[in-house]
């Protein structure tokens, strides 16, 4: 179809070239002399055709870049920091919006390529169970691609043969319906053909546990708005269900990382937890070509905290901070106005600090974001400081992209619940209080240093001090200082290890850097006092416990691709974004937010959204190429 214009798929030496981008489980070198009767002849060929299929996951157009911050994606989380007069990124898209273009074209070539990849799969003298595997991959991928599509943009053509010219194709939208029938069709048959997560080890690769999950996200979807049949919460709720209490024989038990912010240093690191991380967006390499192939992506410089200057030790690199948080997703944790929250979550999702480059300093300044500012700060979960490959470089990087996490299937299993028996069940409370216990920080050694306040930034300093801790029977901590270079005082003393068993506050000790009567004071978690069971007095009816839901997603899951999704097939987008935008217009006295300017980007994002925007528009030149896309979206 026109969906995948310019992308000739007369041979598959062109798909080939494609491949040289591969995922981290597929290094492949690239192959050659291979048309579409040679190339699927053996192991090898299929599994580079495989990662073909993989790498439209990756790419600028959709993950990769695009995806991560500029695309709107974030709902009422957060809004897009740069200046832009269109776009999906301030909610001014149109026919021709570029970048809708292209994300609409990447998915429907990812499904073109599973389709070959199907349709060839039996030529290739390959070992049989790994010819069911790769079959089960290529299906669940096609079956994603598709719900992409028709979750952004409603009715979209289904395909499920492969096309050998994309000009010649005519091929009408597809009532979304039929099209989530062909995702759950697909979905269905990859289950029972894929691997368990115990066998496949890392989440870059497709395992029954994805399958499982993304089915549990695709039936809220049908569910919701616009098609609303209610029945699917029932399988939303089954096929969650078995991603937590998976057969005995899978071998696996799924569980979650006792600390949250543990989840996101892995994916800066290279690190894998399968049993938290269940499925990955895999990003390779650094940019250079030393390695012969290289597939980075824009992790933690889209969405993480800005710096724009020049570290000579390597350590921090630039980050665009597309992704700036709104005042009301600080406001949806427990104790919004103290320096550190109960709830470990929202201190290493929205940033507490600020990083930056001084001309002529040989070094990053941070500076503490005063706890009075809540609006504007940048999401924190992926922090290209702790970026190992080497050298880094501007837009290039190998953080990998959380796609399901354990704790979303937990919070769609109690969403689910809720939905069928019309209100909470035991099961769905323990679902979310799972989720609460390690927000809490609950399976962590008894309290650590959760913050340094500076009480005295000093004076004179010429270079960074030395901070030392003692006492406060704990141990393990390291701490930061930072200075400005032009004030000569503390700006930032930034937790590095926050040590362990703390029963009291410690003493923080500032010596060296040239300075004098700098000060810090320790805060500690409250892990001891803290309590994070859900009040049923308050949540115990089905409405007290769907609003719960979905604020407890947003401090869960925030910045991680899906809250528009969520708004959308929950009915509320365009009430949840008028709310945020008078918090802004007017500001609220209840949550302290204050009344922003009418021409910050903040209100900007969330002034210009109308009803159009619950789906994207059609680009006009897949209309103009495929005379079957008879209409547009409402209101371009």
């Amino acid at each position: 179809m026109s969906a995948i214009k310019g992308i000739k798929v007369l041979t598959a030496v062109l798909i080939a070239i494609s491949f040289v981008s591969c995922q981290k489980f597929l290094e492949n070198e690239p192959l050659t002399e291979n048309s579409l009767e040679t190339f699927y002849r053996d192991g090898k060929q299929v599994k580079a055709a495989l990662a073909g299929v993989y790498d439209r996951l990756a790419r600028s157009e959709t993950y990769g870049d695009q995806m991560q911050g500029r695309m709107g994606l974030e709902g009422d989380d957060s809004y897009y920091r740069a200046t832009a007069s269109e776009g999906v990124a301030v909610n001014l898209s149109y026919g021709s919006d570029p970048n809708v273009a292209k994300n609409w074209r990447f998915w429907y070539d990812g499904i073109n390529r599973a389709n070959l990849l199907l349709e060839n799969l039996n030529k290739a003298e390959m070992d049989s169970t790994e010819r069911t595997v790769v079959k089960g991959e290529a299906l669940f991928l096609r079956g994603y691609y598709h719900f992409m599509l028709v979750k952004l943009w409603g009715d979209v053509p289904l395909m499920t043969k492969s096309i050998d010219n994309a000009l010649e194709v005519y091929a009408e939208r597809t009532p979304a319906v039929q099209v989530y029938q062909q995702i759950e069709k697909d979905m269905i048959e990859a289950e029972g053909l894929v691997r368990t997560a115990q066998e496949v080890g890392y989440g870059g690769r497709v395992s029954k546990s994805a399958v499982r999950g993304i089915l549990a996200r695709v039936y809220l979807h049908w569910a919701g708005f616009p098609i609303k049949d209610v029945t699917k919460y029932q399988d939303a709720r089954d096929w969650a269900y078995k991603v937590m209490k998976p057969d005995p024989k899978d071998g696996f038990q799924h569980a979650l990382n006792p600390s949250y912010e543990d989840v996101f240093i892995k994916h800066c690191t290279n690190q894998y937890d399968i049993k938290e991380s269940i499925w990955e967006v895999e990003f390779y390499g650094n940019g250079t070509t030393d390695n012969g192939y290289s597939e980075t992506g824009r992790i933690g410089s889209n969405n993480g905290i800005l710096f724009s200057g020049d570290d000579p030790n390597g350590k921090y690199i630039y980050s665009y901070a597309y992704v700036l948080t709104n005042a009301r997703t600080w406001y949806t944790f427990e104790n919004p106005d103290d320096v550190i929250s109960k709830d470990e979550r929202r201190d290493w999702s929205i940033s507490n600090y600020t990083t930056a480059n001084v001309t002529g300093y040989p070094g990053v300044v941070e500076t503490a974001i005063p706890i009075t500012t809540k609006l504007g700060r940048a999401s924190g979960k992926w922090r290209r400081e702790l970026e190992v490959v080497l050298p880094k470089f501007k837009n290039a990087g190998s953080i990998n992209f959380p796609l399901l996490r354990y704790s979303d299937v937990l919070l769609m299993f109690a969403e689910a619940e809720n939905q069928i028996h019309s209100g909470p069940t035991s099961d769905a409370i323990a679902a979310v209080n799972e989720v609460r216990r390690r927000a809490y920080g609950k399976d962590l050694a008894a309290e650590s240093i959760r913050f340094v306040s500076i009480s005295n930034p000093g004076a004179n300093y010429t270079a960074a001090p030395t901070v030392t801790v003692s006492g406060g029977g704990g141990s393990g901590a390291e701490l930061q200082a930072f200075v400005h270079p032009t004030t000569f005082k503390l700006t930032h003393i930034k937790v590095l290890k926050p040590g362990s068993g703390y029963t009291s506050v410690p003493t923080i000790t500032i010596s060296g850097g040239g300075g004098t009567s700098g000060a810090g004071v320790a805060v500690l978690s409250q892990r001891r006092t803290s309590t994070y069971m859900l009040d049923q007095n308050i949540y115990g009816g089905y409405e007290k416990f769907q609003e719960y839901i979905e604020q407890e997603r947003t401090r869960e899951l925030c910045f991680e691709g899906l809250r528009k999704g969520d708004l959308v097939r929950w009915g509320k987008y365009l009430d949840y974004m008028e709310r945020a935008k008078n918090d802004l217009i007017f500001g609220d006295a209840t949550l302290g937010i204050a009344a922003t300017s009418l021409t910050s980007n903040a209100v900007k994002y969330f002034q210009n959204v109308s009803q159009k925007d619950l789906l994207w528009p059609i680009p006009t030149y897949e209309m103009a190429l495929n005379k079957g896309l008879k209409t547009q979206n409402y209101g371009y």
